[in-house]
């Protein structure tokens, strides 16, 4: 039984950061900071933090989880970074000598998406949601 106005909250989950376990620190670095514009908050010798847009993105060399079987696997499915033009985005990677995997495609009700290629097996996407493009 639950006093009067202390009924039980229920616990909130919210993204607080995105980790990529990475062979080469150097080489992400290099995507994510330099080709994808995002801002280096911290670094150190074995980890780069970066600012995505207000969720940070940490990238971590696979040598610190050298020998730990479960946690030393590189990867993460992928990651998606909005935009508000999604042509002109891939447009620009393809500038930058980043290919697109597959898109843009269009998902219906404005929803656009494109993936691409990023670092240690990790896909990258690209959405646009344009309520005008109905």
């Amino acid at each position: 039984m639950t006093a009067v106005g202390l009924e039980k909250k229920e616990m909130e989950y919210k993204i607080w950061k995105a980790a990529i376990l990475v062979d080469d620190l150097e080489t992400a670095e290099k995507l994510y900071a330099d080709k994808l514009q995002m801002t280096v908050v911290k670094r150190n010798l074995n980890t780069v933090y970066l600012d995505a847009g207000g969720i940070q993105l940490e990238l971590i060399s696979k040598a610190l989880f050298e020998g730990d079987e479960r946690l030393g696997k590189t990867g993460l499915h992928h990651l998606s970074f909005r935009v508000e033009d999604i042509d002109k985005a891939c447009a620009e990677l393809n500038e930058k000598g980043i290919g697109i995997i597959k898109g843009p495609i269009d998902r219906g009700n404005g929803l656009r998406i494109a993936f691409f290629d990023g670092t240690d097996n990790v896909v990258l996407q690209l959405y646009e949601l344009n309520a005008s493009r109905e």
